[in-house]
């Protein structure tokens, strides 16, 4: 029962992730993002060869399911690394590889390497290694089967450096986000979080599977069939969100387009904005919250934005950066707490009702930026207020808060 089960999920990742890779790859112009999570994908599939086609492999001469294993070994350093540079290329607005990438896959490059030396070698030898119970009769299977087993261990450290290296890289595209989406909630990628959280139950479920040999040989039968578990529903629940995720940093198609006078502003764009037109760009920022109310368009963006004042995304943010002194996302913000302030004091509004009206797209986001904003939530302010303020000098009023 245990085999057919962990055969059973072992072919129903293969299948999905193979699924997944066709996908991104069959795009009318793949970018970047979706070749890394394909390639992602693809190594997911090759590392589940030998389970998947078990009975098979079984079938045929012992020599080939060893050679299978020995093939497919390498891919299991491939996935931590893969999936962090998914990821960097998926925060990134660029979409630009890091730097000293191939020192990330040092390690696959290493395994690659042993895995030939292992198909090379006789083949005693590699049925020897990749047995249940190894007998090593000669001083070349020893050196061999120590070097497999101390590479095979080092998997388990660095399965837990990606992880913490998604989870800081996560943590600094959230700041990021700000500088681009009014509201960022739903471009934080919380879903790769949880991918963390079944990625470590599985890194989890690995390592006490290893230590199997240890003494606890007892349990490894359950763990064997929960680690497969895991891992059926980690490769379901990443091809899911990852076909449909795109980068949270490039613009949607119709935020992209050229605005009105992007040409006249064409000699700025390679040098600092001058004085006069940072000026006039940031009245034109402010006329479009007092006046036009965008700030009230819970998906406001930054190139929606520049579209909409006929400047260029970039003269945009600089603007905000070094002459309001504001990210994107507290410069908009504040105006939705400035009308919600005087919607709370003049109006019998519900606190929901106000919530969407000034342009939040959740009540949490809204008693959050309400409370750092003035020290209090909602309710208790509007309980508190003692005259009923009007919106004659909104921009006095946001210089308050």
């Amino acid at each position: 029962m245990e085999n057919v089960l962990i055969e059973m999920t072992a072919l129903g990742s293969f299948a999905i992730a193979i699924f997944g890779a066709a996908f991104c790859l069959m795009q009318t112009r793949p970018s970047r993002v979706s070749r890394s999570f394909a390639i992602f994908l693809a190594a997911i599939a090759v590392n589940n060869l030998p389970e998947s086609f078990a009975k098979i492999l079984a079938s045929l001469p012992s020599s080939y399911e060893t050679v299978a294993d020995v093939v497919t070994w390498p891919s299991s350093f491939l996935l931590a690394p893969l999936f962090w540079l998914y990821v960097v290329l998926l925060t990134s607005s660029e979409q630009q590889k890091p730097t000293r990438l191939a020192l990330h896959f040092a390690l696959p490059a290493v395994s690659v390497v042993v895995a030939i030396v292992v198909l090379t070698s006789p083949a005693n030898v590699r049925e020897t290694l990749f047995s249940n119970d190894p007998v090593l009769d000669s001083a070349w299977a020893i050196t061999l089967a120590f070097i497999v087993g101390l590479i095979q261990l080092a998997v388990l450290p660095q399965i837990a450096f990606y992880l913490a290296s998604i989870l800081r890289r996560l943590s600094r595209f959230r700041l990021k986000l700000r500088d681009y989406y009014s509201s960022t909630e739903k471009y934080e990628l919380r879903w790769i979080y949880t991918i963390g959280v079944l990625g470590f139950s599985f890194w989890l479920a690995t390592t006490l599977l290893s230590l199997g040999a240890l003494g606890f040989e007892e349990a490894t039968s359950s763990i064997n069939i929960l680690g497969s578990l895991v891992g059926f529903v980690l490769v379901s629940a990443l091809t899911l969100w990852g076909i449909r995720q795109r980068p949270p940093l490039a613009p949607d198609d119709d935020d992209d387009r050229a605005p009105p006078n992007a040409q006249s502003a064409g000699k700025y764009e390679k040098s600092a904005l001058s004085s006069e037109v940072s000026e006039r760009l940031s009245r034109k920022l402010r006329n479009a919250m007092e006046a036009d109310h965008l700030h009230r368009d819970a998906n406001l963006s930054l190139w929606a934005l520049a579209n909409h004042i006929g400047a260029s995304s970039n003269y945009i943010s600089q603007t905000l950066n070094e002459v309001i002194g504001e990210s994107f996302f507290d410069f908009v913000n504040s105006y939705r707490i400035v009308e919600a302030k005087t919607l709370l004091a003049t109006t019998n509004e519900s606190v929901l009702n106000i919530t969407y009206d000034v342009g939040f797209n959740a009540r949490s986001s809204f008693y959050n930026a309400f409370k750092r904003h003035t020290g209090q939530t909602p309710t208790s302010y509007r309980r508190n207020v003692s005259h009923r303020d009007g919106m004659d000098d909104i921009t006095a009023q946001r210089n308050d808060i």
